[in-house]
């Protein structure tokens, strides 16, 4: 006899069942009449029959379940636990396996995604790639950002808030304005240095930086000695502009010099754009007090970095998180140990306080430490960064708390075809680092294209042709710093590195408003010269600079 709980359900007694099977067979056995009805009817009868069945085995169950739990007490309800989670894990398993099979149709969230049907992992993604995939983000009821982009951007109600007040009280759109206003931070324009024509086995064309011809120069940038003239000119510790600096990069005027720029961008030549009015109206914007804050989200903790002194290297151990933060097995610091760089020596940092700390902090407990007037080498120094995923979906995979909102910001940085972005499908996102003046980025290549626009402060880049890797002490691959420079650019080792002695390079001084490009692989040194916000976008890898890059070891 079955045993009825107040937890069981409603179970039917053997005489309905049987009542219930005589009337399925008669169901069963009826004839119907040919045709579309027939076929519809015959249809629903059988997923009726199916709901049925299901729901009679789970009332089963439910049955079962409290009668055990009844006379078996607390163990079966443990094992009654543990089933139900295995059952919600198998759920899991499936929706996730209809989700890679038919897309969008099978939510999992019901969060909006940043990506489209049947998209493959962003690795995976090709150039032919079709931007219809990318799903459309529906704009907010409060206010409709004018540059805002369908498919990337922030669409939350503080975000649509904030832009409405500044887009439409504060700071209306007046392009003159803004261009006026960003040619005011321009306190010291540094000029260049003369060409020289120490390159006895190379043809040599000079030309003015500011009136560049159409096509690159031959021997396009023109370079010069990185330790004997740049470093000893300019010691990178010190952060006050000289009058001259050793600048080879032609600089572009974004409406007269257009056509220029997009020419030497096609041929793969680093150059700087000014006078680009999107770019002013984000300057003008994120200088006014409070706004980035209430932009990033005050209350969000974004990555920070954090050093005992100036210098900042890139470094993630095998399985670790950047800056060390994961220990790494004893095997596997063997390994790397005994790792050689390409000129055959043990891979060694010149110093090893380089390597900073990592943490999350807000905007405003950032500014707290890095807005200070009097700051030297061996102090305190702290670097932020923010990340706007767009493609690379904003799920938390590509960074927990990202600021989708750079997409609304930086129109120029969009995922799609213009000056600054190369391939829009193979954009790596929008990263910010804001840096405390006096922070050093050490010497490193990329390995794809990119766009660098500086929004507030000025930086000191000194840049590197790919051909001269093989004098750029490299830390090798599988390095946790691998692709940086191993030499300390504040009191370069000669003896330890003889070959950096022949490396050559430029530099430039990028101001607000100001944007470099950077073709796949050129090498770049960063030094803050004062509080600074700088944003960058990498978009698609070309093979222009490989072949020395490879002859590395890369």
């Amino acid at each position: 006899m079955q045993r009825r709980t107040a937890n069981s359900g409603s179970l039917p007694t053997t005489s309905e069942q049987e009542q219930q099977q005589q009337q399925q067979k008669k169901i069963s056995t009826t004839t119907t009449t040919p045709g579309r009805n027939s076929k519809l009817k015959n249809d629903v009868q059988r997923r009726k029959k199916r709901r049925r069945a299901v729901l009679s085995a789970f009332a089963q169950f439910r049955y079962e379940l409290a009668r055990n739990i009844e006379e078996d007490g607390p163990f079966m309800l443990f094992v009654g636990a543990m089933g139900c989670l295995l059952l919600g894990m198998i759920a899991l398993v499936a929706l996730k396996l209809m989700y890679v099979m038919f897309g969008d149709s099978v939510s999992l969230g019901g969060g909006i995604s940043r990506r489209g049907n049947r998209r493959s992992p962003w690795s995976q993604r090709g150039p032919n790639a079709d931007p219809e995939e990318h799903k459309v983000l529906p704009y907010n009821s409060i206010y409709q950002i004018p540059e805002a982009m369908d498919v990337v951007g922030d669409r939350s109600s503080h975000y649509a808030k904030l832009r409405k007040q500044y887009d439409q009280e504060v700071l209306p759109l007046n392009e003159e304005r803004s261009m006026e206003f960003v040619s005011h931070t321009y306190q010291h324009k540094p000029m260049p240095r003369p060409m020289d024509f120490h390159h006895s086995d190379q043809v040599v064309e000079t030309y003015d930086i500011y009136d560049c011809p159409f096509d690159p120069p031959q021997n396009y940038p023109h370079e010069w000695n990185l330790h004997s003239q740049i470093l000893k000119d300019w010691p990178v510790d010190q952060v006050e502009i000289p009058d001259q600096i050793y600048q080879g990069l032609c600089v572009f005027d974004y409406v007269k010099d257009y056509a220029k720029a997009m020419n030497y961008r096609n041929k793969e030549q680093p150059f700087v754009v000014e006078n680009d009015p999107a770019v002013a109206r984000t300057v003008e914007r994120w200088h006014q007090p409070g706004y980035v804050e209430q932009m990033v989200g005050p209350s969000i903790k974004h990555r920070t970095e954090y050093n005992t002194n100036n210098h900042f290297l890139y470094h993630m151990p095998p399985g670790g998180q950047v800056g060390g933060m994961r220990r790494v097995s004893r095997a596997t610091q063997e390994k790397i140990k005994n790792l050689q760089d390409n000129q055959g020596r043990k891979a060694k940092l010149q110093n090893e306080d380089v390597i900073p700390e990592n943490m999350r902090m807000t905007f405003a407990d950032w500014l707290h430490h890095a807005n200070v007037t009097k700051v030297g080498p061996n102090d305190e120094h702290w670097y932020y960064r923010l990340i706007g995923c767009g493609y690379m979906g904003s799920d938390g995979g590509c960074d927990h708390g990202s600021t989708e909102a750079l997409f609304d910001e930086l129109p120029f940085f969009q995922p799609k075809s213009n000056l600054y972005i190369g391939d829009s499908e193979e954009q790596k996102g929008i990263h910010c680092r804001f840096g405390m003046k006096g922070v050093i980025a050490e010497n490193h290549f990329d390995g794809s294209r990119n766009s660098i626009a500086l929004l507030m402060g000025k930086r000191r880049y000194i840049l590197g042709h790919p051909s001269n890797c093989d004098k750029m002490a490299l830390l090798p691959m599988k390095h946790p710093s691998a692709r940086h420079s191993a030499v300390d650019y504040t009191n370069p080792d000669l003896e330890q590195f003889p070959e950096f002695a022949k490396a050559k390079s430029n530099e430039v001084v990028l101001q607000a408003g100001q944007v470099l490009y950077l073709p796949t692989n050129w090498f770049h040194f960063i030094v803050s010269l004062e509080l600074n916000m700088q944003c960058n976008t990498r978009s698609g890898i070309t093979d222009h600079y490989m072949q020395p890059i490879h002859d590395c070891g890369f």
